[in-house]
């Protein structure tokens, strides 16, 4: 059963052409089991088929394909924790191409640096649960977390049981790097792999159903004669209870 967590609400001011463009982001959150989520909104083929339609898709560390089990990444951890941030122009303002890339690589910088910060402070409380209770170090499992986490070599921690003990998953795709910089293109290995995530849309999960379904928004897509009235992103925190 989905739980409705506290909305947040964020006030930010971006510089966007010629002048500032004021927006207002609100942070929805909605904790849920990872079972429940994967088998109501997980298509995989549906959704990796507009992965493969895309320039990123084979060309980027945080996207597909991967060589990992991606399946096996999620059902790793018991619940999930779905942020819903709603992006509202103030009045005046038209959230044309540039404008709306312009919020959402400010507001990604903020949704990512907030998610990194929670998988740490959950991976430090694993670790805390660990020293107290010594006989769950001798499972080992470091290379199972490499396994899953592929070439990519996105980390995050890992308890003791080899497995980080919270996953982040960033709305959209990597922004650390410009596309065509990237190493995949090289197959060299990630610059930051530290910091790079992959979406819930990179794994199958249907974003459209998710914000729908789960929150009440429907996605808009803007047109150059019609601009979307709002821009929703959708970030998670996998994690165990």
């Amino acid at each position: 059963m989905a739980q409705k967590d506290a909305t947040q609400g964020n006030m930010a001011q971006v510089n966007a052409a010629s002048h500032a463009a004021v927006y207002t982001a609100q942070d929805r959150w909605l904790k849920m089991p990872m079972a429940e989520y994967i088998a109501g909104y997980r298509d995989f083929a549906r959704v990796r088929g507009y992965c493969r339609e895309c320039g990123r898709y084979g060309n980027c560390w945080a996207c597909p394909p991967y060589d990992f089990d991606e399946a096996a990444l999620l059902e790793q951890y018991t619940t999930i924790s779905l942020l819903a941030t709603v992006i509202t122009p103030s009045e005046g303002v038209a959230l044309t191409p540039e404008t709306a890339d312009r919020i959402i690589r400010r507001e990604r910088q903020r949704l990512d640096r907030m998610l990194l910060g929670m998988e740490q402070d959950i991976e430090a409380q694993a670790e805390r649960t660990t020293l107290r209770n010594p006989q769950t170090a001798m499972s080992g499992g470091a290379p199972l977390q490499r396994g899953l986490e592929g070439r990519a070599g996105m980390s995050g921690g890992a308890n003791a049981g080899g497995t980080p003990a919270a996953r982040a998953f960033f709305a959209g795709t990597c922004l650390l790097c410009p596309p065509e910089h990237c190493t995949r293109r090289k197959n060299l290995p990630c610059r930051h792999p530290e910091s790079i995530r992959p979406s819930l849309e990179a794994l199958g999960l249907d974003i459209a159903r998710t914000t729908s379904g789960l929150f009440g928004i429907d996605l808009q897509w803007g047109r150059p004669d019609a601009p979307p009235a709002y821009l929703t992103l959708i970030s998670a925190l996998a994690h165990r209870e």
